[in-house]
C-alpha cells in the first residue's frame, strides 16, 4: 500500500522531502551566519538573477526564513490534490511555470522601477526565498480544478488563511505581493490550459488542445528533420 502510494505522488513527496531536509540543516547543522549566507545565496533578487537565474530560482524554492512547519501543511494540501488531477509531470509543469513566472515578473517590475529612480540600489540584494510562489499556484489550481469537495475545501481554508501576508504591499509593488498576485494567476491559467487538453484529447473538439498537439507534431517534425540532415549519406561507390 505504501509502496503504491509513492508510485502515484513522487513529485509532492520528493517537494516535502526536500524542504524538511533542508529545514533541518538550516536549523540543527547551521549557525545563524551561515543561515543568513544561505538565505543571501539562493535568493531570487537581482543580483543572484544575473549570475545564476537556473540555479537561483530551483534553490529558492527549498529554503524558507521561518514557519517551514505551516508551509508545509499547505504544500500537503496544495500539491498533492494537483497531482492527484492532472499527474506529476503536468503538476511539476504547473508549478515550475508559475514560480519562474512570478520571480521573473515580479524582480522585472522591481528592475524597472530601480532604472527609474523609484528604489534605491539596496533591492538588487533583498532577502527573496520560499516556496509561496509553488504554493500559491498549487493551492489556485487545487480550488479550481481538483477532484473532491473536501481536498478543494481544505485547499481554499489554506489560501484564505494566507491571504493576509500573501498581498501585503502589494498596491506598493513589493516583490513578494506581485510574484504571488502572478504566480496564482498562472497556476489558475496552466491549469485551465492542461484541463482544456485533457478534454480535448477524449473529445478531440477543443481547438486549443488541437493547437498545442499540431505545435507539439511540428517540433517533433522539425527536430526529425534535423537528425536526418546530420547522418551522413551513403559511402560513393567505387568505380
Amino acid at each position: 500500500m505504501m509502496g503504491g502510494f509513492i508510485k502515484r505522488y513522487p513529485m509532492p513527496l520528493t517537494f516535502l522531502g526536500l524542504f524538511a531536509s533542508m529545514w533541518l540543516v538550516q536549523v540543527v547543522l547551521l549557525p545563524p551566519a551561515a543561515q543568513r549566507t544561505v538565505v543571501a545565496w539562493t535568493s531570487t533578487n537581482l543580483a543572484n538573477l544575473a549570475v545564476d537565474p537556473v540555479g537561483t530560482m530551483v534553490a529558492s524554492a527549498f529554503v524558507a526564513e521561518g514557519s517551514q512547519a505551516a508551509l508545509l501543511v499547505v504544500a500537503v494540501l496544495g500539491l498533492f490534490p494537483v497531482v492527484r488531477r492532472f499527474g506529476n509531470v503536468r503538476a511539476i509543469v504547473l508549478v515550475a511555470v508559475s514560480h519562474v513566472t512570478g520571480t521573473l515578473i515580479s524582480q522585472g517590475i522591481a528592475f524597472v522601477r530601480l532604472e527609474a529612480g523609484l528604489l534605491s540600489d539596496s533591492v538588487r540584494t533583498i532577502s527573496d526565498v520560499g516556496p509561496s510562489y509553488v504554493l500559491c499556484a498549487a493551492l489556485v489550481a487545487a480550488i479550481l480544478y481538483g477532484h473532491g469537495r473536501i481536498r478543494r475545501l481544505l485547499a481554499f481554508a489554506a489560501w484564505v488563511s494566507l491571504l493576509p501576508f500573501l498581498f501585503e504591499g502589494l498596491f506598493s509593488l513589493e516583490v513578494a505581493a506581485v510574484g504571488h498576485l502572478v504566480a496564482m494567476i498562472s497556476g489558475a491559467l496552466v491549469g485551465g490550459v492542461l484541463l482544456l487538453r485533457e478534454r480535448g484529447r477524449a473529445t478531440g473538439a477543443t481547438p486549443v488542445a488541437d493547437a498545442i498537439e499540431a505545435a507539439e507534431a511540428r517540433a517533433a517534425h522539425a527536430v526529425q528533420e534535423v537528425q536526418d540532415s546530420l547522418k551522413p549519406g551513403p559511402a560513393p561507390s567505387e568505380a
